[in-house]
């Protein structure tokens, strides 16, 4: 049973632990955000087509059952792979709503000066949560998350910024690095090649960490109930 806590070091120590059992399936669940970009490069139409179906379709889904999969290790249930599908699958029209909704919400927002967009980002953020590991509809969901983020806004935003930070900063000196070369070499897919596959390898960790912070709010909202 782990600590109720929103501190992103303890948090993605823990994600870190729990890991190795399941790396392999989330791996696989996260594989099409590195195979679209480079079909993306190689045939500029059909990657577009590929990327705006895995974002409005494929991401919600396949996101859900990450989530479901994640939440069965922490409970010390067997993760199956398949069953996280087929769990997350008979919720593909509130997944796939609700995402849709997100985006809205949050992209009219950040038209707003950028920061309500921030705001709303960070209340709605545990949407998908709600709905593939609590069963809620999407509207719900989004209701469901906005209460419980509610009062530990500051704590939800500085997790998720410090994750991104550890992870986001040595990318972007990555991609820098391998821009260069790639541009040295005339070969622009190498870009799309190696940073795509050190941005889908840490996926599984930030399912891990969602979860863990999502479990940890609830615990939190049940401690003040």
């Amino acid at each position: 049973m782990q600590t109720a806590t929103l501190s992103p070091i303890p948090l993605l120590q823990r994600s870190l632990q729990l890991l190795n059992p399941i790396y392999t399936p989330l791996l696989i669940l996260a594989s099409p955000s590195f195979f679209i970009p480079i079909i993306g490069e190689l045939v500029p139409i059909v990657g577009g087509l590929l990327n705006l179906a895995y974002v409005v379709v494929g991401a919600p889904i396949l996101g859900g059952a990450a989530l479901v999969l994640v939440d069965q290790h922490l409970k010390q249930q067997s993760p199956v792979l398949g069953n996280s599908l087929d769990q997350a699958i008979s919720k593909a029209v509130p997944l796939v709503l609700g995402s849709v909704l997100l985006l809205l919400i949050v992209f009219g927002g950040s038209l707003l000066l950028v920061i309500p967009g921030i705001y709303l980002g960070v209340r709605l953020a545990f949407l998908i949560c709600a709905i593939a590991l609590e069963g809620q509809g999407a509207t719900e969901g989004l209701g469901y998350s906005w209460n419980l983020v509610k009062g530990r806004w500051w704590g939800v935003f500085w997790a998720f910024l410090a994750l991104g930070l550890i992870f986001g900063i040595p990318i972007l000196i990555l991609s820098l690095i391998v821009g260069g070369i790639a541009a040295a070499l005339n070969f622009g897919l190498l870009v799309a090649v190696v940073v795509g596959a050190v941005t889908t390898a840490i996926v599984p960790i930030l399912n891990i960490f969602t979860v863990l912070l999502f479990r940890s709010l609830q615990d939190m909202q049940g401690q003040a109930a």
